[in-house]
């Protein structure tokens, strides 16, 4: 395996969808060679990744799974943030400099906020 790529996120990614696949194959006899098709894809995507040589490439690919992977995390956070907003427990304020997603607690008056990530000080009222 010297000089391999191996296995990193975007691989493991493609064995939980290629078993997910395989359950969806077992649920539904119908369309087995449908899904046949599909698994035989995942593996050999899979297969061609973890066995390559071209290291720059590959960890460009793992690296746009990732960036897509962040966003829709962070979409997700943002939901159940906002989601807390509206229950009236927290409001929600938005970094200045950095553009952080920052809880605070609703009810406190005016406050000074420390963003999280970059230390940058604003007072907001809540």
């Amino acid at each position: 395996m010297y000089g391999r790529y191996g296995q990193d996120e975007l691989g493991k990614a493609l064995v939980i969808l290629y078993l997910i696949v395989m359950v969806l194959n077992l649920v539904f006899r119908r369309i087995t060679l449908v899904f046949w098709g599909i698994e035989v894809v995942i593996l050999i995507l899979w297969a061609l990744r973890y066995f390559s040589r071209q290291l720059y490439k590959r960890q460009q690919e793992n690296q746009k799974y990732l960036k897509f992977r962040g966003g829709i995390k962070s979409y997700f956070n943002y939901l159940k943030l906002a989601h807390m907003e509206k229950k009236g427990v927290n409001r929600l304020f938005r970094c200045p400099k950095c553009h952080q997603i920052i809880r605070v607690p609703k009810g406190r008056g005016k406050i000074a906020i420390k963003c999280p990530k970059c230390s940058f000080q604003f007072i907001k009222r809540t």
